[in-house]
């Protein structure tokens, strides 16, 4: 599902991209960091919103969460398309921005982005929905489990498109045809699952599967943290409440029978904001919430998977 905020937001230039691109398992991946397996033997699959690699903030965010944390971080290629043209995130800073006098020139401009939206955006919202690349992210995330060396721990973050496939991760076992009823006692739960922490901000879709996220939380017991836009058009603080109120209902408090999970609402702050939110450019609100989303995920990730 997809609102006008998923195509807004600003291209960060804050800072240049270090990492690399590799075909891994597969699949064109951005690999960041993990050069020292001392710092961590721990990997991390960043799921990314539509923009996917073409999206420098992606890559940007990948390389800081891998600064972060000591772990690799993957951002594999998979949105639908390669992802959405960034020239969509200019078009919609035209149709949002009011013409200080009625000009034909502005009405042309305005006429002008609002056929690329509709013409770009149409098809990749009949068919991107993340559900119809599943099995391959599922496939993806296995591989990299079994590269993992001893002691290592996988971890999953997912943003907006992304969300919907970091939360469906959580209930999967690491190699397929296991269950829960493999382990016989709460500690050896995490020897069978795959993702063993997981992150997600401002998620799409799964606003309208509210029970895969009590799964995600209660099947692994995998440690699950969402950064929440208050003023999101879908998953808001309402929403959010909606389904932390049906975890606790199902899981119990968070901490009970060893499930841990955490909905944190972040005030003033817009879909897109752990991504795209404009850096230097007079939001503060925005901006203060993309700081501190990413010091969110990473002290997120140091605490379970380091």
């Amino acid at each position: 599902m997809s609102c006008p905020a998923c195509f807004s937001g600003s291209v960060h230039d804050h800072a240049e991209p270090k990492g690399t691109i590799e075909t891994i398992h597969g699949i064109r991946t951005y690999v960041a960091g993990g050069s020292d397996p001392s710092k961590s033997k721990s990997t991390i699959i960043y799921l990314p919103d539509i923009f996917s690699l073409k999206l420098v903030n992606n890559k940007i965010l990948a390389d800081e969460y891998a600064a972060g944390t000591g772990c690799k971080v993957y951002l594999p290629d998979v949105v639908y398309g390669g992802g959405m043209s960034i020239e969509l995130l200019h078009k919609m800073d035209v149709l949002r921005t009011p013409n200080a006098k009625w000009t034909v020139g502005g009405v042309l401009a305005k006429a002008s982005a609002l056929v690329t939206l509709i013409v770009q955006a149409v098809p990749f919202m009949m068919h991107a929905h993340p559900e119809k690349v599943y099995p391959q992210v599922l496939a993806y995330a296995r591989a990299v489990k079994a590269d993992l060396p001893e002691g290592g721990k996988l971890g999953v973050a997912g943003f907006c498109w992304g969300a919907w496939p970091s939360t469906k991760l959580c209930a999967e076992a690491a190699q397929e045809g296991t269950s829960t009823t493999a382990a016989a006692a709460d500690d050896d739960v995490s020897k069978v699952r795959l993702i063993d922490a997981q992150f997600n901000g401002h998620p799409s879709y799964i606003i309208k599967t509210p029970q895969m996220v009590v799964d995600a939380i209660s099947k692994f017991k995998v440690p699950y943290t969402v950064a929440v836009a208050v003023e999101d058009m879908q998953f808001n603080k309402a929403e959010a409440e909606k389904v932390e109120a049906l975890v606790r209902s199902q899981v119990g408090e968070s901490g009970s029978g060893g499930c841990t999970y955490e909905f944190r609402m972040y005030d003033g702050c817009v879909h897109g904001f752990c991504v795209r939110a404009p850096v230097g450019k007079n939001d503060d609100v925005n901006e203060k919430g993309f700081a501190e989303s990413k010091k969110h995920a990473i002290d997120w990730y140091n605490k379970y998977l380091n």
